[in-house]
């Protein structure tokens, strides 16, 4: 009896863990900059507070896995953008840009296929004064 109990277990542990590696996501962003423009696939003036109708730029640096694909959700409010990105390879670079029409807080959340969330960043979008 004891022998079935402690083989139930072991099954019961064995399979407890494959569940939760597998939830695991594979892709894991390892770099991410928001800033005003992206020349030659690196991130220029690096900022987070950007001007109504401007464009805010996200860059990152993702690796785990080629033939993946993410999703990058500018939101602010009641307002989302996503937008779907695919990643070719391990590491991959790429962004995605969102023109700001509205001020105020916004957020951007990368997201694999599976839907966790990988990283998350907040920034602002203001009125900016006439000189």
């Amino acid at each position: 009896m004891k022998q079935h109990f402690a083989g139930l277990l072991g099954i019961l542990l064995i399979c407890s863990f494959s569940l939760m590696t597998a939830q695991e996501p594979t892709l894991k962003v390892t770099e991410a900059k928001l800033g005003k423009n992206v020349e030659n696939r690196v991130l220029v003036n690096e900022d987070s507070v950007f001007a109504v109708n401007e464009r805010a730029y996200l860059w990152i640096r993702v690796t785990g896995g080629p033939s993946d694909s993410i999703t990058v959700t500018w939101s602010m409010d009641t307002l989302s953008y996503p937008t779907k990105l695919n990643i070719g390879g391990s590491p991959w670079r790429t962004w995605s840009y969102k023109t700001l029409a509205v001020a105020g807080t916004w957020t951007v959340t990368v997201s694999d296929a599976a839907g966790n969330v990988l990283k998350e960043m907040s920034f602002k979008a203001e009125e900016m004064k006439k000189e």
